[in-house]
C-alpha cells in the first residue's frame, strides 16, 4: 500500500468533507439549545416513557453504530422485552460494495461520507506536522473502513496496566474473547507461503518464537512471537473475501427484529438530563429531513460514538471540565475533568530492506487487501508488520514498526459549541525523551531483522541510493528522519476515564 499517495488523496478529500459538514453547521446549527430549554418538557415525556405511554421511547438508546455500539445493539435486543434505538451519524455501509471487498479497504478512507476528514493540531514531536486521524462513520464504523487486522489486546493491559476495575480482569472478560472470536470467524494467511515462510524465519532467527495463533487463549506460548496475520474476513472465492466487521456479524443476521430500530444520516447532538444527573434520553438532527428530534430511555443512554465524539458529545452536553465549558457558555453539569483528556495513540513508521536480488518474485496474490506476518513483543510494547512491497518500481522487504504504551498523553476539546464542528485534537505524540527512545529503539528491532541472514540473502547490500535515512547511526539525523515520516498508528482511546476515579491521569 502507498501510504505516501493514500495520504495526499485523503487531504483533498479532507476538504470536500469539510465543506459538506460546513455547510451543513452553517445551515442547521440553529435552535439546538432551544429544544433544552424547558427542563419540564422533556422530564414529563420522560415520565409518560417510563409508564409505557409517549413516542420516541426506548429501554436502550444507543449513539453509534460502530464497533462496539453493534455488539451492544445486538446483544441488547436478544432480550425481546427491550426495546433498542441505534443511531448512526453515517449511512448503510453494508450497501457500499467497496467497503465489503475486503481486498478495497484502503479506498474506503477515500469516501468523504466515512471518512470524517479530522486532522491533529501540529505535534512538535512530529516536526510541526499536523496529522490525518482517520475515523469512519456509517454502520459498522472504524471497523468498516479499517485493515481488518485481528488481534486481541495484551493481557497486561487489562490486569496491570490500567488498574484494577471490576469485572474488566483478562479473566473476566475470557468469555467473551472466545464468542468474539466464534461470531467474527477470522482467518488467518497462509504461513506455509514461501515468502511468509521467509520472514516468519527471519523474526524467529532475531529471537522470536512462532506462535501459530497468538488469539489462542488456551496457548502455552502466550501471545507474543511470530505469526502470519489474522484478519476480519472471510474467502468467498478465489479472486474475493468479504471483510467481517462486527455490523455484518452482529447486526446483518438478525435484521429485520422488532424491537430493534436504526436511524442512520443521524446525529446525537446532546444528552438530556433531568435534576438528578441521570441521562433521560438525546436530541437527534437528521440531515435528510433536516430536523431535530428527541428520543427519551427507560434504563440507559448508551454513548458509543467513538474515541474523539463520545467526549465531544459529553462536553456539549455540560459533562466535563468546567472551566472549559465556561469558555462556550456551555452550562457546566457535572465538572468531569477527565472527559476528553488521557488520549493515547501507537505510532507506525514504515522502513524497508534494499532491492530483492530477484525481481521477478511474485508477489503473493492478496484478495484481503492486508498481507504479511506480524512479529509480537511478549509485553505488546512493540509490534512489527513483516511484508513484501515494492519502493520506486523495485520490490524490497518492508516493515511496520509499530511502537505502543508511550507516555505522553493528548487531549480532546471543542472548537465551539456547534454540535457539527469538528473537536479540536491533540494527540501530543513523542512529547518526551522516553517515547523518543521507545520509537528509536522499534525502528532498531526492524533493522536488525533486515540485517538477519535470511533476509539479507533475498536483498541486495544497503547503500545510500537504494535505503532511506533509516539506516544511519547519528540519533540526530535518525530523529529528524522520524518526525518527518512517522504517523499515527489510527489506534486512539482512552478520552472518557472508566472506574470509580475521574480525575485526570
Amino acid at each position: 500500500m502507498n501510504h505516501d499517495r493514500n495520504e495526499k488523496i485523503f487531504v483533498n478529500f479532507f476538504i470536500l468533507t469539510t465543506l459538506f459538514y460546513s455547510a451543513i453547521a452553517e445551515t442547521y446549527s440553529f435552535s439546538n439549545d432551544e429544544f433544552d430549554k424547558n427542563l419540564h418538557w422533556h422530564t414529563t415525556n420522560y415520565k409518560k416513557c417510563l409508564n409505557q405511554f409517549g413516542n420516541n421511547c426506548y429501554d436502550y438508546i444507543i449513539a453509534g453504530a460502530g464497533t462496539a455500539g453493534s455488539i451492544l445493539a445486538r446483544k441488547l435486543s436478544d432480550n425481546p422485552r427491550n426495546k433498542v434505538l441505534l443511531i448512526e451519524q453515517g449511512y448503510w455501509l453494508s450497501l457500499n460494495p467497496i467497503v465489503q471487498n475486503a481486498s478495497q479497504w484502503h479506498l474506503v478512507r477515500l469516501d468523504p461520507l466515512i471518512e470524517r476528514g479530522y486532522v491533529s493540531t501540529a505535534q512538535v514531536g512530529f516536526g510541526n506536522r499536523s496529522i490525518p486521524l482517520p475515523r469512519a462513520q456509517g454502520t459498522g464504523g472504524c471497523n468498516s473502513m479499517n485493515a481488518m487486522v485481528f488481534l486481541l489486546g495484551n493481557r497486561k493491559d487489562f490486569d496491570e496496566r490500567w488498574g484494577k476495575i471490576d469485572g474488566w480482569s483478562w479473566n473476566d472478560l475470557s468469555p467473551y474473547w472466545d464468542s468474539i472470536q466464534e461470531t467474527i470467524s477470522p482467518t488467518q494467511l497462509d504461513p506455509k507461503h514461501p515468502i511468509m515462510h521467509k520472514l516468519l524465519k527471519g523474526a524467529i532467527e532475531i529471537g522470536y518464537k512462532y506462535n501459530p495463533n497468538p488469539n489462542n487463549l488456551n496457548s502455552e506460548q502466550g501471545q507474543g512471537g511470530v505469526s502470519a496475520r489474522i484478519l476480519m474476513a472471510k474467502q468467498i472465492s478465489n479472486n474475493y473475501a468479504e471483510r467481517r466487521s462486527s455490523w455484518n456479524a452482529y447486526i446483518q443476521p438478525i435484521l429485520p427484529r422488532k424491537n430493534l430500530d436504526i436511524l442512520v444520516f443521524t446525529q446525537v447532538t446532546k444528552v438530556l438530563f433531568n435534576k438528578n444527573l441521570q441521562a433521560i434520553g438525546i436530541t437527534t438532527y437528521n440531515v435528510g429531513k433536516k430536523e431535530y428530534v428527541h428520543f427519551y430511555s427507560r434504563k440507559e443512554v448508551i454513548l458509543s460514538a467513538g474515541v474523539f465524539d463520545t467526549p465531544k458529545l459529553l462536553l456539549l452536553s455540560g459533562i466535563g471540565p468546567c472551566d472549559e465549558l465556561n469558555k462556550y457558555k456551555i452550562k457546566c453539569l457535572a465538572n468531569v475533568q477527565g472527559v476528553g483528556k488521557n488520549l493515547q495513540d501507537h505510532t507506525f513508521i514504515k522502513i524497508w530492506s534494499a532491492p530483492l536480488h530477484d525481481q521477478e518474485t511474485p508477489l503473493p496474490m492478496n484478495i484481503f487487501g492486508m498481507w504479511g506476518a506480524l512479529a509480537i513483543e511478549e509485553n505488546g510494547e512493540y509490534y512489527h508488520g513483516l511484508d513484501v512491497g515494492e519502493i520506486n518500481g523495485k520490490k524490497i522487504i518492508q516493515i511496520y514498526a509499530e511502537t505502543f504504551h508511550y507516555k505522553s498523553r493528548g487531549s480532546i476539546t471543542l472548537l465551539d459549541k456547534n454540535p457539527f464542528s469538528k473537536p479540536v485534537i491533540d494527540p501530543n505524540l513523542l512529547s518526551n525523551s522516553y517515547d523518543i527512545n521507545k520509537t528509536l529503539h522499534s525502528i532498531k528491532i526492524a533493522r536488525t531483522f533486515l540485517s538477519t541472514k535470511t533476509i539479507s540473502e533475498l536483498t541486495e547490500d544497503f547503500n545510500e541510493i537504494n535505503t532511506p535515512l533509516f539506516h544511519t547511526n547519528d540519533k540526530k539525523k535518525l530523529l529528524e528522519w522520524v518526525q518527518q515520516n512517522i504517523k499515527s498508528d489510527y489506534h486512539p482511546s482512552s478520552t472518557c476515564t472508566m472506574g470509580n476515579r475521574f480525575q485526570q491521569r
